[in-house]
């Protein structure tokens, strides 16, 4: 359903998901993806927390936390998960929205070292890897446009 941005229904399965096995992780992760999508924050911090608790050693959850705590507008808090997440693993995604939420904040010369090394571990993708989304191309192209305007 979520692929098909049938958001309701996705929440209806994964809510019905959750009631009958309230410990998988993965569906509290599920859940926290389909309303961070919706603009729902407050619910996606809920079931993203949830997710880190049962599954500590999944960084994504970490990063989408992060970002779910950016769009709720804290920003300390938001940087905690995002240096979790990287210190976990080393993924170009969690550097460039790391970069994004930083610069976002005014901290252009910390969103300068995450975007270039997120950058770096892009760069040493295969070409398949690169062409995959075209969003985070795009997401390069923008946030490299914004620290050279800011001077970082």
């Amino acid at each position: 359903f979520f692929g098909k941005q049938r958001f309701i229904a996705s929440i209806a399965c994964l809510k019905r998901a959750l009631y009958l096995d309230p410990f998988e992780w993965i569906i509290s992760y599920n859940l926290g993806l389909v309303h961070l999508n919706t603009g729902q924050y407050a619910s996606a911090f809920h079931f993203f927390s949830a997710s880190v608790n049962l599954k500590p050693d999944f960084p994504s959850s970490y990063m989408y936390l992060a970002i779910t705590l950016a769009k709720l507008d804290d920003f300390e808090n938001s940087c905690s998960a995002y240096e979790k997440a990287i210190e976990m693993e080393s993924d170009h995604l969690f550097h460039l929205n790391y970069a994004l939420t930083l610069a976002s904040n005014g901290e252009f010369a910390k969103a300068r070292q995450q975007y270039d090394h997120a950058f770096r571990i892009f760069e040493g993708l295969d070409d398949d890897s690169k062409g995959a989304d075209m969003e985070v191309v795009e997401q390069f192209d923008t946030l490299k446009v914004a620290l050279e305007q800011s001077g970082a």
